[in-house]
């Protein structure tokens, strides 16, 4: 056991109670306030203080001539760090690498003001008029800017780290490579902006317009594009993983090569868009807008397209393993070697669409409208057909090998009127599969037992080795609770 002696923790004691507490002054004195590193860097003499007109015009010449030529004895660079310039006008000036940072410039009037390398982190430019500046390379992280006026200006490589821009307008704006970090840009308007290359990385443009607006190869991963208007815009090869575009409208935008993995996109207004080779693997499109859309070579590897309307979209050699396809509209629509094995749909509609060598082995599309479809050279190897309507559609050298086919809650599966010349039958389930007037002169792998339970009619067409099987008792209705 060990032995705690009473002179040793009378010295801790004395140890302990001169000692200053963490974060506290000297004993017998009161805490010194507080004070951010921004303001304590600060060294203007007009820190949180208005500056006269006269006095703000001679700062600024003399800022000229210094970045004119900065060995000038009558040239300073200009420092107004947290001065306060409420509605200034500054138009024109050229206020270059100026140390402006925590300025408040609320209704300051700057267009054409050059602001290039400026130090602007934290000011504020609430309401303040930015047409045609220069912002290119300048530091304006958490900057405000909120229903400020940016219309036609170059922010160029500009920092804008956690700025607000909440209801900014910058139309026909130049911001390449700028960098936007977890900005909110809520109803912010970038009509025809120019945001090339630029990061917005868990920004916030809720509601914002990009209409025309070029966003090549622009990283907008997790961001909030809820009710955006993207109408047009260029989004060719941008990253929009995880980004959240419930409602918003992207018609006639480009996203040929686009990223958009487990994207939401529920709601979302697609129609005619370009999404040629983009990644969508994982994305949620339930309810969304493809009408007319071309995805050809688009990977919508598990993705969500419940309900989706993609009537007369090309989705040519689109790949869709494992897609969920609940009551999806593919009415017209172009999947002409596409991929969908173990694609998963209830009641989807295929009617009139080219489903050319489709490649659905294992697939699950039970209830589904293939009517007038063409199917010529399909592969539905193993898959789950039960209460499909396939009537009149062209299955030419189509592989049903091993396929359900039969009845479901007493509804039948239908191949009526169906072509299925040199297609394989081989171990397919055709339970009360209704073939009335199919054309199965030349199948492959058919047997008398597969036939026999089967509907047929005298207008069947069969294979010479095999007979015309007795006709098939009326479905019984089941009767109501």
């Amino acid at each position: 056991m060990t032995h705690f002696s009473v002179s040793t923790a009378f010295i801790g004691i004395i140890l302990l109670v001169g000692l200053p507490a963490s974060g506290a002054g000297p004993v017998g004195t009161s805490a010194s306030p507080t004070t951010s590193p921004e303001s304590s860097m600060c060294k203007s003499p007009y820190k949180k203080k208005a500056v006269p007109t006269k006095i703000l015009q001679a700062l600024v010449r003399s800022h000229e001539r210094w970045v004119e030529y900065r060995d000038n004895q009558d040239a300073k660079r200009t420092e107004l760090c947290q001065a306060d310039l409420s509605r200034a006008t500054l138009e024109g000036a050229n206020l270059e690498r100026a140390d402006l940072e925590g300025t408040v410039l609320r209704q300051a009037k700057l267009s054409q003001v050059n602001l290039a390398q400026a130090s602007l982190a934290r000011a504020d430019f609430t309401k303040s008029v930015l047409t045609g500046s220069n912002l290119s390379g300048a530091d304006l992280r958490h900057a405000r800017l909120t229903g400020a006026n940016l219309s036609g200006a170059v922010g160029d490589e500009a920092a804008l780290f956690g700025a607000v821009l909440v209801d900014a307008k910058l139309k026909g704006s130049s911001f390449e490579r700028a960098q936007l970090q977890e900005a909110d840009l809520t109803s912010a308007d970038l009509t025809d902006g120019n945001f090339v290359e630029a990061s917005f990385y868990g920004a916030t443009l809720k509601g914002a317009v990009l209409v025309n607006a070029d966003l090549t190869t622009a990283d907008l991963r997790r961001t909030i594009l809820t009710n955006a208007n993207f109408h047009r815009a260029n989004l060719q090869g941008t990253l929009l993983d995880r980004a959240q575009l419930e409602a918003a409208r992207l018609i006639e935008a480009d996203l040929e090569s686009a990223y958009l993995d487990e994207t939401n996109l529920r709601n979302a207004n697609l129609k005619k868009a370009i999404l040629r080779g983009a990644d969508l693997r994982y994305a949620d499109l339930t309810s969304a807008d493809l009408h007319d859309a071309d995805l050809e070579g688009a990977n919508l590897e598990e993705a969500a397209l419940v309900k989706v309307d993609l009537h007369s979209a090309n989705l040519r050699m689109a790949i869709l393993y494992h897609a969920v396809l609940d009551e999806a509209d593919f009415l017209d629509a172009n999947l002409n070697r596409a991929v969908l094995i173990g694609a998963k749909g209830l009641r989807v509609n295929l009617m009139n669409a080219d489903l050319n060598e489709i490649y659905a082995p294992k697939s699950s599309l039970t209830h589904a409208q293939f009517n007038r479809a063409n199917l010529e050279s399909s592969n539905f190897v193993s898959a789950d057909l039960r209460g499909s309507n396939f009537s009149h559609s062209d299955m030419t050298q189509a592989n049903l090998q091993e396929a359900n086919l039969q009845e479901t809650n007493l509804q039948h599966a239908s191949l009526a009127g169906a072509d299925l010349s040199g297609a394989r039958m081989d171990s397919a389930n055709l339970h009360r599969t209704n073939l009335k007037g199919a054309m199965l002169s030349s199948v492959i792998g058919l047997t008398q037992t597969q036939l026999n339970a089967a509907c047929v009619d005298d207008k069947t067409t069969l294979p010479s080795e095999l007979s015309r099987p007795a006709p098939c008792s009326p479905v019984k209705k089941r009767a109501k609770p």
